[in-house]
C-alpha cells in the first residue's frame, strides 16, 4: 500500500474509533452559552501544526481580578486562540498554588468541555480533537478567591499521536508491542482522561486473530477498528486477570488498535507498563484443544425474595482434547448478592465430548448425570429485575485461567405469589382478586367487588379474599408436582389425614410414633439387640413399609384434591376453612409425604436395576432425596422421647446404626424430619407472602451446630487417611488429609479445614501412639479441641475399610 493511501486509511480507521465517543452525544442538546462577560480577551494566535511550538501565557489570580464566566467568586482569565488544520489539541493549566479548572468555549462563548485535575496532582488539561476556528479558553480556579492569590501558566499544543506501525501478521509469527502509559501519553479517542497508543497492523490473509493486551499495574481496554467498518471490537477484562482481549475472523487488510487504560480513581497508578499481542489463531489446532461450555439453564423466570431455587444446567467439554493434567475446574451461579460455586469438580470427568447434566429436563443425547455437578441452590435477598449467570471456569496448575464459558439469564424477584384475577365468595358476595408484580418486584393485590367495583373492601374481608385466591390459583401446579408420588405401589387402603389442628409438635410426635411402630413390626430392633450386623435388606423393608404408610396417606390427599378441583372447575369457590386446610395438606404432602414415598420409589428402583444402587439413575435420584435436607435431623432423641419410647438410649443407638446400613433411609428419615419440624414455619411464610409488602432484609442467623464423625482408613502404603462424614451420610475429605507412616510418634499432625457450605468446621489432628495405634482429635474453628470417646485407630486395621469415631458436635464459622 502506498504511503498516502495508508495514511488515509489510517485516518479513516481513527476517526471510527473516536465515533464512540461522539455517539455518546447524539441528541445531546446544544451547548450552553455562558454569562455574558466584560472581562479582556487575550488573544494567542494561532495554534502551529508543530508538535514543540505551543502557544502559552502566564499569569496571577490576584482576587481582584474578571469574575469568572460560571463559577461564582472565582478569578478567571479568557484568552483566544485560532486553529488553521484540524488535529488533536492540549489544553493544560498549571499552578503549585492554586486548584486550576479549565472551560473550553467557541468563538461566541457556549462552553464545549471542561475540566478539573485531568493532569498531574490539581492541574486542569483538556485534549480533545479541534476542527479549524476560533476558540476562547478560561483559566480560572475551584476554590474561589478565598483560597488567595495564585500564578498559573498555560499551555496549548498540537499533539502528535501517529499510530505505531507493527508489520505484516502472518500465522506463526506474533506481532508485538510494549509500552508505559503515563500522565503525558497522549489520551484516549473515546475517554481523553485515559492513556492510550495506538498501532496498526495488516493482515496479510484472512483469519482468525486474538489480539491481548496485558498489564501488571494498569486495567487495559481494546478497541479494533477497520477503514471499510469502522469499529469492529471493543473488550475490558476479557483475558487473565483486568486483561483485555479481542478474538473474532477478519478479513485481509489494514487495522487500528487503541490500546488504553482506566485511569481513574485507584484503578493504576500513573505510570503503568503493558504488553500488546496480535496472533493467529490456528483453527486446526484449536478443535484439538479442550473447550468447556455451559450449554443450556434452566430455572423460572419468577422467584420469590427470600425463597431458595434450584438452578439446573447442562455442562461440559465440547472440544476434542482433554482438560490438562492438574488443572481445576469451578462450576458456579451468580447473581446480584449471590456467589453459589461447585469447587474442584474433578478433572477426570472433563475428558474430550463429556456432557453432564443436573436434571433429566436438561439432558441432551450424549449428557449424563454425576453427583459431582448437582443443581445449584440459590436465594434472592432483594426484590426486583434480576439475572443469573451460570459459568464454568478452568485453571491450571500455577493458577492460570485456561478455560471460562458461561450463560446469562433474567429472573424476576417478586415479593409474593402472582396470580388472577380469580373468582371467590364470602358471605353470598363475589370478589374479583388480583395479584401483580409491578417493575421493582413489588406486588400489590386488588379485591375488588363484583356488584360495586368501586366500593371499599373492609380489611378482614380483603385478607381472607386473598388467601382464598392464592391457594385455589396456586394449588393445581403444586398438585401437579406432586403427581409423581402416586406412581409407588402400594397395597394399603387410603388413609385419611386429618390436619385441621396439626403443628410442628403433633406431627412429630405421629411420624416417630409411626417409625418406632414400623420398627417393631418388622424385628429390626430385635435383630440388631441380638449382636447382628443389620442386612441393608432389613433397613429397605423398613424404608419400603414407612413409604407405604405414606403412599396410603397421598391416595386419600390426592382423592380429596381432585374432589376440590372438580368443584373449581365448574365454577365454585373455596371457603376459607377449605383454603386453610388445602394449603396445610399440600405442605403436609410436600414436606413430609414425599421424602418418604421418594425413598420407597428409589429402593423398588435399585432392586430392579442391573446394577443395583450404581445404577446412575437410581444415584440421580438419591442425590435428589438427599437435597431435601433442609435441617440437621441427625439428633433424633427429643422426637423418641415426645413418642414416649421405651430403652430410649437403645433405640437412638439403633436408629444411627440404620442411617449407617442405608443413606436413602437417613436421608428419607431426615428430610421428614425437618419437612415436620418446618410446617409450621411454612404456611406461615406463605401467609405472610400474601400480605408483604416489603420483606425486610434479615441479618443472617448464626450457623447451626453440625454433628459428624471422625472417619479414617489405613492405605496400603501405610500412611492413614482422614475425613469427616456429616450426619447426612456425606463424607468430607480435606486437601491434607493423610498421617504419614514416618510420622515422628506423639506429634499431632493436622489437616487443612474441612468446610462445609455453612463455613469452616476445623482440622483433623491425628498422631501414632507407642503400641501402633493411630490416635484422631477434632480442633473447630474458634480453637476448640474435641477428643471423642471413640478415637482410636486399632493398630491391626485392615486396609480401606473406613473407621469412625463418636459424634462430635461443633460450630462452623463462615
Amino acid at each position: 500500500m502506498y504511503p498516502i493511501l495508508k495514511f488515509s486509511a489510517v485516518t479513516a480507521c481513527l476517526a471510527a474509533i473516536a465515533l464512540f465517543a461522539a455517539f455518546a452525544a447524539q441528541g445531546a442538546p446544544p451547548s450552553a452559552l455562558a454569562e455574558e462577560s466584560a472581562c479582556e480577551v487575550h488573544a494567542l494566535g494561532t495554534l502551529s501544526a508543530e508538535p514543540d511550538t505551543p502557544l502559552t501565557a502566564s499569569g496571577r489570580w490576584t482576587t481582584e481580578d474578571c469574575d469568572s464566566r460560571f463559577r461564582s467568586g472565582s478569578d478567571a482569565f479568557t484568552y483566544s486562540f485560532e486553529v488553521a488544520e484540524a488535529g488533536r489539541a492540549r489544553i493544560d493549566l498549571a499552578s503549585t498554588e492554586a486548584d486550576s479548572f479549565l472551560y473550553l468555549m467557541s468563538e461566541d462563548g457556549a462552553r464545549i468541555t471542561d475540566n478539573d485535575d485531568g493532569a498531574s496532582g490539581l492541574d486542569a488539561r483538556i485534549e480533545r480533537r479541534l476542527a479549524p476556528g476560533s476558540y476562547l479558553v478560561e483559566a480560572t480556579t475551584v476554590g474561589g478567591r478565598g483560597r488567595g492569590p495564585a500564578d498559573f501558566s498555560l499551555s496549548i499544543a498540537t499533539l502528535s499521536c501517529d499510530p505505531i506501525d507493527l508489520g505484516v501478521l502472518v500465522p506463526g509469527t506474533d506481532l508485538t508491542a510494549t509500552g508505559t502509559w503515563s500522565i503525558d501519553t497522549c489520551g484516549s479517542a473515546i475517554v481523553a482522561d485515559h492513556p492510550a497508543y495506538n498501532y496498526t497492523f495488516t493482515l496479510a490473509e484472512p483469519a482468525r486473530v486474538r489480539i491481548e493486551l496485558l498489564s501488571e499495574h494498569g486495567d487495559p481496554v481494546l478497541s479494533l477498528a477497520s477503514p471499510t467498518r469502522g469499529v469492529i471490537g471493543a473488550n475490558d477484562d476479557g483475558a487473565d486477570g483486568r486483561g483485555s482481549r479481542i478474538e473474532q475472523y477478519m478479513p485481509a487488510g489494514l487495522y487500528v488498535i487503541e490500546a488504553t487504560t482506566y485511569l481513574q480513581g485507584d484503578l493504576q497508578p500513573l505510570v503503568a507498563d503493558f504488553e500488546l499481542t496480535v496472533h493467529v489463531v490456528d483453527e486446526a489446532a484449536r478443535q484439538e484443544e479442550f473447550l468447556l461450555k455451559v450449554e443450556a439453564t434452566l430455572f423460572p423466570d419468577q422467584v420469590i425474595v427470600g425463597e431458595p431455587f434450584e438452578v439446573d444446567y447442562r455442562v461440559g467439554n465440547i472440544g476434542g482434547g482433554d482438560l490438562p493434567e492438574d488443572s481445576e475446574v469451578w462450576v458456579y451461579a451468580v447473581g446480584p448478592r449471590v456467589w453459589e460455586p461447585i469447587r474442584s469438580v474433578p478433572q477426570e470427568l472433563w475428558q474430550a465430548g463429556a456432557s453432564y447434566h443436573s436434571s433429566s429436563f436438561l439432558a441432551s443425547a450424549v449428557s449424563t448425570w454425576t453427583d459431582e455437578l448437582p443443581p445449584i441452590t440459590v436465594t434472592f435477598t432483594r426484590p426486583g429485575p434480576s439475572w443469573v449467570f451460570v459459568a464454568a471456569i478452568a485453571w491450571d496448575e500455577d493458577d492460570n485461567e485456561i478455560g471460562f464459558h458461561g450463560i446469562w439469564r433474567t429472573v424476576s424477584v417478586v415479593t409474593g405469589p402472582t396470580f388472577g384475577p380469580v373468582r371467590v365468595t364470602l358471605d353470598d358476595v363475589e370478589y374479583d382478586v388480583i395479584a401483580a408484580a409491578d417493575d421493582e418486584g413489588m406486588v400489590e393485590t386488588w379485591v375488588i367487588r363484583r356488584d360495586r367495583p368501586a366500593a371499599a373492601v373492609a380489611h378482614g374481608i380483603r385478607a381472607q379474599a386473598t388467601y382464598i385466591a392464592a391457594v385455589q390459583a396456586l394449588s393445581p401446579e403444586r398438585i401437579s408436582d406432586l403427581d409423581a408420588l402416586s406412581s409407588f405401589p402400594t397395597t394399603a387402603e387410603p388413609s385419611p389425614v386429618i390436619l385441621t389442628d396439626a403443628s410442628s409438635s403433633t406431627l412429630l410426635q405421629a411420624f416417630t410414633a409411626r417409625y418406632v411402630d414400623a420398627v417393631g413390626r418388622l424385628a429390626v430392633a430385635d435383630s440388631f439387640a441380638a449382636g447382628d450386623a443389620l442386612d441393608r435388606r432389613i433397613v429397605e423393608d423398613l424404608t419400603l413399609d414407612l413409604a407405604g404408610t405414606a403412599s396410603a396417606q397421598y391416595a386419600s390427599l390426592a382423592a380429596s384434591w381432585a374432589a376440590l378441583q372438580e368443584r373449581i372447575a365448574d365454577g365454585n369457590s373455596l371457603t376459607l376453612d377449605e383454603a386453610l386446610e388445602l394449603q396445610a395438606e399440600l405442605t403436609y404432602a410436600e414436606r413430609v409425604l414425599s421424602p418418604a414415598i421418594m425413598a420407597g420409589q428409589i429402593v423398588t428402583a435399585a432392586r430392579a436395576a442391573e446394577s443395583g444402587w450404581s445404577e446412575p439413575s437410581v444415584r440421580q435420584r438419591v442425590s435428589s432425596l438427599a437435597r431435601q435436607l433442609t435441617c440437621d435431623a441427625s439428633a433424633p432423641r427429643a422426637a423418641l422421647e415426645a413418642a414416649g419410647v421405651e430403652a430410649l438410649d437403645s433405640f437412638v443407638e439403633l436408629h444411627r446404626a440404620l442411617r449407617v446400613a442405608l443413606g436413602v433411609h437417613a436421608s428419607a428419615v431426615d428430610a421428614v424430619l425437618c419437612g415436620v419440624a418446618g410446617f409450621d414455619a411454612a404456611n406461615t411464610s406463605f401467609a405472610r407472602q400474601l400480605g408483604s409488602s416489603a420483606p425486610r432484609e434479615e441479618t443472617p442467623p448464626a450457623p447451626s451446630p453440625v454433628s459428624f464423625q471422625i472417619v479414617a482408613r489405613l492405605a496400603s502404603d501405610g500412611r492413614v487417611e482422614h475425613g469427616v462424614e456429616l450426619a447426612s451420610g456425606e463424607q468430607i475429605l480435606p486437601q491434607r488429609r493423610y498421617l504419614q507412616p514416618d510420622a515422628p510418634i506423639g506429634e499431632w499432625r493436622p489437616s487443612s479445614n474441612v468446610e462445609i457450605e455453612e463455613g469452616v468446621l476445623g482440622q483433623i489432628s491425628a498422631r501414632w501412639l507407642d503400641d501402633g495405634r493411630a490416635e484422631w482429635r477434632f480442633v473447630g474453628a474458634d480453637g476448640e479441641v474435641v477428643m471423642p470417646d471413640v478415637r482410636f485407630l486399632p493398630a491391626d486395621a485392615r486396609e480401606g475399610v473406613w473407621f469412625r469415631s463418636s459424634q462430635i458436635v461443633v460450630v462452623p464459622e463462615e
